[in-house]
């Protein structure tokens, strides 16, 4: 086997593994989504950990000034990591980014 057919295999592999990490609906890998903490079976009491979120669709007359209105997506859940150091309330607003195929955001309090 040539040496670009070798690179080339491994390239694929990569992909595949990367391509199971994120949900194949919402938002692409390497994207940032605002999303908004809630509860699917119970609330994290760690700040280390991974919190269910609900993304946030953004309402808005794009002007100076103007308020925007967020609405959560209850049909999809994602799972963020808290990479800070508080528990964030439930309902909190965070902007998450894709990182080496998982969710991260940090709360810090």
């Amino acid at each position: 086997m040539s040496q670009d057919a070798r690179i080339e295999r491994n390239r694929h592999q990569s992909l595949a593994i990367d391509s199971d990490r994120l949900p194949a609906s919402g938002p692409s890998p390497g994207a940032s989504v605002l999303a908004a903490t809630t509860a699917v079976s119970s609330y994290p009491t760690t700040a280390a950990a991974f919190y269910a979120a609900n993304p946030l669709e953004i309402d808005a007359v794009e002007a100076e000034g103007q308020t925007a209105t967020f609405t959560a997506d209850t049909t999809q859940v994602l799972y963020l990591l808290n990479l800070g150091t508080a528990v964030p309330p439930q309902g909190t607003y965070v902007i998450a980014s894709a990182v080496g195929g998982r969710w991260v955001f940090r709360y810090d309090g």
